[in-house]
């Protein structure tokens, strides 16, 4: 962890002047550079009040060991800020901002010489050893410190600071790669597998574990931010901004603001640089927009203020009609219509505009004259901090842990998009085809409260693939040409219910499920997975693409006790039919629809989380082929949590859970410790009289406590109706019948309810650590002899999770690595959101397999272990392959006419 750290530090010192907008004007860095390059006396002033200004914006999202740390760094990217670095001839602001931004594109070409390449016509990771030559000047020694698999770690957090786009457009650049050919199928992945594990890949992978409103990239987002026109109150983009919080010292009030002017700059810099000026751009707008040219330079060009959504919309306004000959088309990137020669190319306009920011800067250099190009530069590098700005509010760093803080990302990062738009849909699984060892991708989509609007949503995806398959596959002329199959998985949305809760109300009242715990929310669950199963039974082949369900979302939000009864009804068999009929007269089989649960990823006590594994198995009704959504706490080192978690807060009615589940486990087991199992008993009894305290705590036994634990995974309004059939409560007779009814009415009332909701400390004894190591142990024997599969996210594991890199993924402990056969437990390798954590499921891979190495595994045993995880992938996806192309097509063709055909509705 302290050498990501050490990177993560690195690459925030390195990029900080463009990095984001901290530093919005750049003259206060040209006129510190200023006063240090002639030794003014004001410069020791000047470079205090810069350290001030940097050091909070670093300590925000950096852990240095010291300032001086910082420093060191600084002096060693940034030599200009100490000492006399540039020629002495510099005298003017003007020469000073030149040779910053020649600095800046310095430390850009040597990260990119140093971390990227390409092979068989796609952009990769440099993964071997990084040959130092003359142009590696102050940072030779990096290069030195950092072997092969330091460079993936050193990928993955560049990757998540800074859009790579910049990267790869200076790649093609340096390497001459300037005809429209070259960006041909380049949108935003840069492949880390090395060649053998290419040649593994190609044989085909699935994604398993891909929320539909996250499966597409910064990209696209930003590229609808700079295309967008209209009213921002009215469109998605404006949901997006509003909950976007720009850093440092930027209000957040002015983010439109920040966007537009963005918008601006990329459309004035795209048009000079398709007139192919050497000009100062300032003259090229005087001479082309004549009299409205000092207000868009006013605009582009202040760094003083930013100017107001009006101003800014009618400098826009302006453009567009100055260059009325444009034929631009609706929904696509206004630079294809600038640069035309790139029309029939298949990439993103970024990449293009990006790609003439590089050509036209090189231009400038062999021109020479020192305004034209700080003209240019100034203008581009603005441009830039808004969008690296916008990027590290998008994509989540690994700074903070937790789900509930990746929340806040999600939210903001899946809002930017209008999912009613067919063409969303188009775009994302546009974007996710684009890796080329991509078999089949399951979509995770929300259950809408009404039929007709699922009916809808289901066909917008499927008319978008559909469209993909005929325009980009060309299945029309050979409908056995390889593309990808999909298929849908629609998740329930793990909610929170207040504890101000009577019982007694509800039996005033039985239609009042609001006065039971999580009554409503349960009702609303089963409701929905209702109406998904109907319209799965009244569609042929809808079975064979509606494929899954999961509930998923912030996982202390929702106990599992409320989903038990929901999987329970989606799995029952009887409201199933095995056999349909299509409009041609064509039999059908019904898929049976398979079952996966968020579960184990973040919890507060590692207890928790191997205990809602193990109700998730044996109450949700998971069988051999269904998944376990990531799983952390399966291979979570007890030790190493139990070192970090002396003590632990969390709520008291969940640590009393975690001591019944654990309890009714020991129980069934004959090879106990007696003096675990009296301490248990213990402190059972201890944390129910502090719930109880005078109500019969007496009479109560930790057999009776154990029996209304299993008692609440019923569906809520059930438990209610009066039952004999309890063991506990026929050997108790009347008296224990009563103290059960009593316990259970406990977790549905506001009294009790707040003392099971009142966190308390918990400590960490060696008696809880052997529990842990115990319980650990049974839920993965468990999860191996039931066949169940955990979807594994690297990324997203190591950036939520409490991991200290990618080499301590729970892969590596959930499949043991001496075992000399494939190990028993089944493994999905998924990306989850690529939005929020900027990555695709080629590149998860390859970070487990660079882990596998970074552990002495040898490549060739390496790739094995990498093979049989691809094919775990494969063979457990939801998705099933039995049917040839010709029939696959058939069948979507089928679903496609009955999503639109009356008789289907549900009032039909």
């Amino acid at each position: 962890m302290a050498m990501l750290n050490k990177m993560q530090l690195m690459l925030h010192v390195a990029f900080f002047p463009f990095k984001d907008l901290l530093y919005v004007r750049n003259d206060e860095l040209v006129e510190t550079a200023l006063h240090v390059h002639h030794q003014n006396k004001k410069s020791n002033v000047r470079i205090k009040a810069f350290l001030d200004k940097l050091y909070p914006s670093l300590l925000s999202v950096c852990a240095p060991a010291s300032l001086d740390e910082i420093n060191l760094l600084l002096e060693k990217f940034h030599p200009y800020l100490f000492q006399p670095y540039f020629p002495s001839a510099c005298s003017s602001a003007e020469e000073m901002e030149c040779l910053l931004y020649d600095h800046y594109f310095l430390l850009i070409h040597q990260f990119t010489r140093a971390l990227l390449s390409h092979r068989d016509g796609e952009m990769v990771l440099k993964y071997w050893n990084h040959e130092l030559g003359p142009e590696d000047g102050q940072l030779a020694d990096v290069w030195q410190s950092y072997n092969e698999l330091d460079k993936v770690h050193l990928f993955s957090i560049l990757s998540r600071l800074i859009p790579l786009d910049l990267f790869v457009a200076y790649y093609y650049a340096s390497n001459c790669l300037y005809a429209p050919l070259q960006l041909d199928g380049l949108y935003q992945h840069i492949n880390l597998a090395d060649a053998p594990l290419h040649d593994v890949l190609r044989n085909g992978v699935a994604e398993n574990h891909m929320h539909a409103s996250a499966a597409f990239t910064f990209t696209m987002l930003w590229q609808s931010c700079m295309n967008f026109n209209g009213d921002f109150s009215r469109h998605s983009i404006g949901l997006y901004l509003k909950q976007f919080k720009a850093s440092y010292s930027c209000k957040s009030d002015q983010i439109k603001e920040y966007i537009l002017t963005a918008q601006l700059i990329r459309h004035v810099l795209a048009r000079y640089i398709a007139t192919d000026s050497s000009m100062q751009v300032s003259k090229w707008i005087r001479e082309n927009l004549r009299r409205h040219a000092p207000v868009i330079q006013d605009l582009i060009a202040n760094d003083t203020r930013f100017a107001t959504v009006e101003e800014l919309k009618q400098g826009l306004e302006v453009i567009k009609k100055e260059f009325v000959g444009d034929d631009h088309t609706y929904g696509v990137d206004w630079i294809f219509s600038i640069f035309r020669e790139y029309r029939h190319i298949n990439t993103y306009g970024e990449n293009i505009f990006l790609h003439q920011v590089m050509m036209h800067k090189a231009k400038l250099t062999e021109a020479g004259g020192t305004t034209a190009m700080s003209e240019f530069l100034s203008l581009f590098f603005r441009y830039l901090r808004i969008k690296n700005e916008f990027y590290q509010q998008v994509n989540q760093s690994n700074a903070v842990k937790g789900l509930d803080y990746f929340r806040s990302y999600f939210d903001r990062a899946t809002s930017g998009f209008n999912s009613q738009d067919v063409r969303y849909f188009q775009d994302m699984l546009r974007n996710l085809f684009q890796n080329q060892y991509l078999k089949k991708v399951e979509l995770r989509l929300s259950i809408a409260n009404r039929e007709s609007t699922n009916r809808k949503n289901i066909l917008r995806v499927l008319q978008a693939y559909k469209q993909i398959l005929f325009e980009d596959y060309q299945i029309e002329q050979n409908s056995e040409a390889g593309f990808p199959r999909i298929g849908i998985v629609y998740h329930l949305i793990k909610q929170k219910d207040d504890i101000d809760k009577d019982w007694r109300q509800y039996q005033r009242d039985t239609s009042r499920l609001e006065f039971l715990h999580y009554g409503q929310i349960q009702q609303q669950y089963m409701d929905k997975v209702h109406m998904l199963l109907r319209l799965r039974n009244r569609i042929p082949y809808l079975s064979n693409f509606i494929v899954g369900l999961d509930a998923a979302s912030l996982e202390n939000n929702t106990p599992i006790q409320v989903f038990g009864p929901v999987f329970e009804a989606a799995r029952n068999s009887d409201n199933d039919q095995m056999l349909m009929v299509d409009r041609n007269g064509h039999k059908t089989r019904q898929q049976s629809l398979f079952f996966t649960f968020h579960a184990g990823e973040d919890f507060r006590h590692l207890a928790s989380g191997l205990r809602r594994i193990d109700e998730v198995m044996d109450y949700c009704k998971l069988h051999s082929g269904d998944r376990i959504g990531h799983g952390i706490a399966l291979g979570m080192s007890v030790d190493q949590w139990v070192r970090e978690n002396g003590q632990v807060i969390l709520p008291r009615g969940e640590y009393l859970d975690n001591l019944l589940w654990t309890w009714g486990i020991y129980t069934r087991s004959s090879d106990i410790n007696s003096k675990t199992y009296a301490y248990l008993q213990h402190k059972i009894n201890e944390v129910a009289g502090s719930i109880l305290k005078d109500s019969f705590e007496y009479h109560i036994s930790i057999e009776m406590l154990y029996e209304v634990y299993r008692r609440r995974f019923r569906p809520i309004k059930d438990l209610f109706k009066g039952s004999s059939s309890d063991s506990i409560a026929n050997a108790g007779g009347r008296r224990g019948n009563r103290y059960l009814q009593f316990l259970t009415r406990m977790y549905h009332d506001k009294t009790y309810l707040e003392r099971l909701a009142a966190p308390i400390y918990v400590k960490t004894t060696d008696i809880e650590k052997e529990i842990l190591m115990d319980m650990q142990r049974y839920v993965r024997d468990k999860i191996a002899l039931n066949g169940i599969v955990v979807e594994i996210n690297p990324t997203s594991n190591f950036v939520i999770g409490d991991m200290k890199s990618f080499n301590d993924n729970q892969f590596f402990q959930i499949q043991e690595q001496s075992s000399p056969n494939a190990p028993n437990a089944l493994i999905s390798v998924n990306t989850d959101d690529p939005i929020v954590f900027n990555t695709n499921i080629s590149n998860e891979f390859a970070y487990l397999y660079y882990g596998m190495l970074y552990r002495g595994i040898s490549r060739s045993e390496a790739l094995r272990w990498i093979e049989y995880i691809r094919k775990s992938g494969m063979d457990t996806s939801f998705i099933r392959d039995n049917v040839s192309n010709y029939e696959y097509l058939r069948q979507l063709d089928c679903v496609l006419a009955a999503l639109q055909d009356p008789y289907y509705c549900e009032e039909g």
